[in-house]
């Protein structure tokens, strides 16, 4: 693999690990903290341009309308879990 692909491929898998921590984060905070916190709000703000394409994608499709928890947000989890490792495979 040539250097500078390989440098952008290790930049992607790098920047999926920091959604998917905050991701997780988001996930584990919402249970037990106040949504007007700075620091929940910067969670927010980094990982819901991850997850607003799927949460679109389901609501135009109308998928998982009835359900009482947020299934965009598992999905897009698990679509950054497989790109993650599907790039991890690359290298």
């Amino acid at each position: 693999m040539p250097e500078p692909l390989y440098v952008l491929v290790n930049f992607v898998m790098i920047f999926i690990e920091i959604i998917s921590f905050a991701m997780m984060l988001r996930a584990i905070l919402s249970w037990f903290v106040e949504s007007d916190g700075v620091f929940v709000r910067f969670l927010y703000v980094i990982t819901e341009p991850a997850i607003m394409p799927i949460r679109k994608l389901f609501y135009k499709m109308n998928w998982f309308q009835d359900v009482p928890i947020d299934l965009s947000f598992t999905f897009t989890f698990i679509a950054l879990f497989l790109i993650e490792t599907l790039l991890g495979s690359m290298i």
